[in-house]
Parts: C-alpha cells; sequence; structure tokens
C-alpha cells in the first residue's frame, strides 16, 4: 500500500496541504478537492457509478489527518459515490487528528452543469483525458441548448464555493469534494483563459483561497502559484 510519501499523484494534495497548515486559524478558508484515486472509467454507463479504490480511501485518510485541527470544517459533496467516500475519509481523519466536522452535505453543483440531452457526454471521453478540451468547447459555446450554459453554470458554481468566504466572522474551513469537470470550471474562471492539459488536477489535487481585503487569494495546487481572484 502506497503512503503519503510514494504516490506519484499526491504532490498537489501535498502542497495543498502545507498551504493550509500554514493558513491563518482567524479567518475561513476555502478547500476545493477533486476527489481520491479510482479504478479507470471507460465508458459513460459507469461515469456516475465508479467509486474509490482501496489507495483512494486510505489516502484520503491520511490528508485528513494533516490537516489542520484548529478550526471546525463544513463539508460539501458531489452525491456521485467517489466523491462522497472521498469526503467520509477525509473527515475519518480529520476527526482521528482531534479535529471538528459538521455534518457532510451533498451540493448539486460540484458533480456539474445542468445537462438536457445525456448525447453531450459522448464529447467527454469516460475518464476525463479530454475534460479541459471539453470545458473549452463548452464555454465556447459548442454544445449549444444540450447543456446549460458556461456563463449561468459558473456564477452559481462561485456562489456555492467563494460566495461561502463572505462573512468575516466565520472561521471555518470550507471543504468541497468535486470532480475534473467542475474543478477545471473553477480554474477556467479564475485563470480568464482557456484551459491547457497541464491544468487538470490529480487525485486529491485542486485549489485553497482566502479572503483578502479585496478579493481572494487563490492557491493552486498542481502548480503552486498563488493569485489574487474576485469574481463580483
Amino acid at each position: 500500500m502506497k503512503d503519503w510519501t510514494e504516490a506519484d499523484w499526491l504532490y498537489s494534495g501535498q502542497r495543498l496541504v502545507e498551504w493550509m497548515r500554514g493558513s491563518s486559524s482567524a479567518s475561513s478558508v476555502l478547500l476545493f478537492l477533486r476527489h481520491s484515486h479510482r479504478e479507470q472509467i471507460d465508458d459513460v454507463e459507469t461515469m456516475v457509478t465508479g467509486e474509490l479504490t482501496e489507495i483512494g480511501k486510505n489516502l484520503s485518510t491520511e490528508l485528513g489527518r494533516r490537516l489542520p485541527a484548529d478550526r471546525p470544517y463544513r463539508v460539501f459533496t458531489s452525491i456521485v459515490p467517489r466523491s462522497f467516500q472521498t469526503a467520509e475519509a477525509i473527515v475519518e481523519g480529520i476527526t482521528e487528528n482531534g479535529g471538528t466536522v459538521s455534518d457532510i452535505e451533498a451540493l448539486s453543483v460540484l458533480m456539474g452543469p445542468h445537462v438536457s440531452e445525456k448525447e453531450v457526454w459522448t464529447n467527454l471521453h469516460p475518464d476525463g483525458e479530454n475534460v479541459t478540451e471539453f470545458v473549452n468547447h463548452w464555454a465556447e459555446g459548442r454544445f449549444g441548448e444540450r447543456m446549460e450554459p458556461f456563463d449561468a453554470y459558473i456564477p452559481r458554481l462561485l456562489r456555492d464555493t467563494f460566495g461561502r468566504l463572505d462573512y468575516p466572522e466565520d472561521t471555518e474551513i470550507h471543504l468541497h469534494i468535486t470532480h475534473d469537470l467542475a474543478m477545471m470550471c473553477m480554474k477556467r474562471a479564475i485563470f480568464e483563459r482557456p484551459l491547457e492539459p497541464a491544468d487538470r488536477e490529480p487525485y486529491l489535487g485542486g485549489l485553497a483561497a482566502r479572503r483578502t481585503e479585496s478579493a481572494f487569494q487563490v492557491f493552486v495546487g498542481c502548480d503552486g502559484q498563488t493569485l489574487d481572484f474576485s469574481y463580483r
């Protein structure tokens, strides 16, 4: 069984843990993660039902053990099994480390956009290999009325994630567990440019953010960059 230092896909999660451990306990923080290691998905039918591997579950728990325990957590997740399993395992690690967690709450926006014609998913490789290209095409309007407009989905996504940091008295950590698709939508909104293949986050990778006086400071796990972001 791989440990925290051996899995080559953990580089983004490791950076995020270090950033979180250095964050001030006097303010709330957003942690936006892709789910953990899963079995390969080869067909559209199992895109929703695919679950975590044992490695994925164990390293999710290990990530939770390494997160700071000095603030309470609120946990939000997609209802897809691999995301919910990731959330449960991280919560187990947080509580083992002495942290406190409110109930895990399902959040529909973390699954992705509303889709009126299921055939649109034939444009996305089941294992997510072309997810950055798919999001770029969607943002350019190539799928028409077959799915929710990109410019309608993004405000929902930002409101239900970054919007939770709008209360200065809040010092909670808001942990969101999501998928490739929502993660890449979030990155395209933050970067304000078309996505590149290198933007794809590995398992347990993602973003962390805290509010500043004028906007948000965002830390990107996969490349370690820090940037300012405002969505209003």
